[in-house]
């Protein structure tokens, strides 16, 4: 036999074709007196291997049914009684009828008068649980978690956003340390601060001094509070770090502009005109595009002393002013800017930081696709992981993710640069798996991008995601109502926490917060929601919520008292990946057999993950329908599961899982 998978659904189409039975075989009877004449001649039985349903209308071929002819379907296990099919239509060549309410293994059987034959037998999808009976998001006790955050999740908060410690509406650090516990709980191993450094925007994204602390957010005695209780809690801490640009307020750039010859001035871009200086190759770090590299929406006028220089940003904003580390990468580190910015990461190294997210880092040097972004890149991380080395960690590295804002080819050979990058074309294609129920091939989509990753760097970390806080939050995007969203963003979780990559979770994402970019960005930074608005002594208020309230998503303390939140999925799906080897760390493969031209299967998601100690399978219905998998391999045991499904042994090599609407099972494989 075939150690294969195989996925058969059942229509509502009449049957009849395959394995002909002709009139010489002869019919085993329950009741019936041996060597009885069989009375059906030339037996067609609907196709056997396919999953039915109860209210199907089926059809069996075959001469000699009438009118008093009675089919009877009853279970594998039982010598009598049954359930009678209904709306029987006997014709001089087949039997139409209408399956009864039956589940499971089902002999059919031919009743007439007093006299029984079976047929054949039939597969039925199993019967679906009561899901009022449902207590726990699993039905199976998983082993004991021995408490190692194997799996290595971060979690991003935007500060002004989070917690808000003092009752000044704004989010701080010290409101973040009261929250640690939570986050310990939730299982995070990690936690992405967007930008700490003083500001004159409420974002963080264009600072003033990379040395010190947004007033508005504490002092430094707050933040290394905040990193040593994380620490203590094995929670490790990033900084999101600017490095393509400053604020136009940042004492550098007001000195840049006094003079040409300040000594601050190369700091910056500058030029009288910009576009023939571009076609020249006479501006550092626009020299690898020709005259293409000029954009005349990036050049602004000096605020104050030279005037008659305009200066560069690349993102079209006079508020951001773009740094200059040279013509060439690979020197970057004889750059009087390269190490000042070395420096003020160093520092913060001494503060106990665990690494840096990386802002934009296609925007850095001009051209997005040329070598010299990775190149700088490299130089950057290498610098600052030697830093590391000698004064945090000989055995350990500096951790170091980047943004680019573009598909897995693109992002691929930024790899060059950085251990570490953020993987937004798993996340599109997820959004579409959602959204239609196109789920089959998303295993193979993210097979194929970590082996174009591979290719730049062995030890790559893929960086998987959600939505962060430049993008439509996921549960605004995935579509459907309040439940149906609810249960797609649920869906999100379980593969963002069962497929290959090192996750990172938005925070609010873990209580289904929603959020839309339509009147500003401030819209997925919308306030997190601890407790009802009444006693949430923590909630942030600088920013009146349009999406996320209440009524529209509760908060942290009523998902905490039900077991089926999005919250307890996400503590739920974090905990069994930071279980189990495979799940945390283990490679990603396609089930045997997977026929790509297939689409029959499209709701299912099916893959391996198999670490040295464990292989595991996971299996995901991504639909609004139960559906049936056919599962044609031996297995140790089910791990876990959501949703209330049923696993049902047909023999050692063949089981039939019958799965409800977005709902997934975890099964350790021999």
């Amino acid at each position: 036999m075939f150690n294969s998978f195989h996925v058969r659904k059942s229509g509502f189409l009449i049957l009849t074709v395959l394995l002909i039975i002709f009139s010489g075989c002869s019919k085993s009877s329950d009741k019936g007196t041996p060597g009885e004449e069989f009375p059906i001649s030339n037996l067609v039985m609907p196709v056997s291997s396919v999953i039915y349903k109860p209210g199907q209308t089926i059809s069996i071929s075959g001469q000699g049914f009438t009118s008093e002819s009675k089919i009877i379907f009853r279970d594998a296990g039982a010598a009598e009684g049954g359930s009678e099919a209904s709306d029987l239509l006997a014709t001089s060549y087949n039997i139409t009828f209408v399956t009864p309410s039956v589940y499971g293994e089902q002999k059919v059987i031919l009743k007439e008068n007093s006299k029984e034959w079976q047929l054949g037998s039939l597969t039925f999808e199993a019967k679906a649980p009561d899901p009022g009976k449902q207590t726990t998001i699993s039905q199976y006790a998983d082993s004991e978690w021995d408490g190692t955050k194997r799996a290595g999740v971060f979690y991003e908060i935007f500060v002004r956003s989070f917690a808000d410690s003092d009752g000044d509406g704004i989010g701080d650090l010290n409101g973040i340390t009261a929250k640690l516990d939570y986050l310990d709980d939730l299982g995070v191993a990690g936690i992405w601060l967007t930008p700490i450094f003083p500001s004159p925007s409420y974002h963080g994204y264009d600072a003033t001094d990379y040395d010190s602390v947004n007033p508005a957010y504490g002092t430094m005695a707050d933040f290394e509070k905040l990193v040593a209780e994380a620490h203590k809690r094995n929670i490790r801490v990033i900084l999101d770090f600017v490095l393509n640009h400053t604020s136009t307020q940042h004492p550098w750039f007001v000195q840049a502009c006094s003079s040409v010859t300040d000594q601050y001035r190369k700091r910056y871009l500058f030029s009288k005109n910009p576009e023939s200086d571009i076609a020249a190759g006479l501006i550092p770090m626009i020299q690898t595009e020709g005259s293409s590299g000029y954009d005349s929406g990036q050049w602004f006028t000096c605020p104050s002393g030279t005037t008659d220089y305009k200066f560069h940003s690349h993102f079209w904003t006079s508020s951001f002013a773009d740094l200059n580390y040279g013509a060439d990468p690979a020197k970057a580190a004889d750059n009087v800017t390269f190490k000042a910015m070395v420096s003020a990461a160093e520092g913060w190294i001494d503060k106990g930081v665990d690494g840096f997210r990386l802002d934009a880092v296609k925007h850095i040097y001009h051209n997005a696709t040329s070598d010299e972004n990775p190149t700088f890149l490299n130089v950057f991380y290498t610098t600052l992981n030697d830093y590391y080395h000698t004064n945090v960690s000989a055995s350990s590295d500096i951790y170091m993710v980047g943004e680019n804002l573009s598909e897995y080819n693109e992002v691929a050979p930024y790899y060059r640069g950085l251990p570490a990058m953020f993987d937004f074309s798993s996340w599109y294609r997820l959004e579409y798996v959602l959204q239609n129920s196109h789920a089959k091939w998303f295993p193979k989509d993210m097979i194929n991008y970590e082996r174009v990753y591979s290719s730049y760097r062995s030890n790559y970390i893929d960086a998987t995601k959600l939505s962060n806080h430049d993008e439509d939050r996921a549960r605004s995007v995935v579509g459907g109502g309040s439940s149906l969203s609810l249960n797609r963003c649920k869906m999100a979780c379980a593969v963002l926490m069962t497929s290959a990559g090192n996750p990172f979770v938005y925070y609010g994402e873990e209580i289904g917060m929603y959020g839309k970019k339509d009147n500003g960005d401030e819209g997925v930074r919308e306030p997190m929601l601890w407790a009802p608005s009444a006693s949430d002594s923590y909630r942030c208020t600088w920013h009146s919520p349009q999406y996320s309230t209440d009524n529209t998503v509760g908060n942290v303390e009523s998902q905490s008292e039900y077991f089926n939140s999005i919250l307890n999925w996400y503590k739920f799906f974090i905990k069994l990946r930071n279980n189990h080897p495979a799940l945390a760390e283990g490679t990603m493969s396609l089930p045997d057999g997977f026929n790509d031209s297939d689409s029959s299967d499209k709701n299912f998601m099916v893959f391996y993950r198999t670490a040295p100690s464990e292989k595991l399978l996971v299996i995901h219905n991504v639909s609004e329908s139960t559906a049936t998998y056919v599962l044609e391999k031996s297995i140790a045991e089910p791990v876990a599961d959501t949703g209330l499904t049923t696993l049902t042994r047909v023999s050692d090599t063949k089981y039939n899982i019958t799965m409800p609407a977005y709902s997934s099972i975890i099964i350790k494989m021999p």
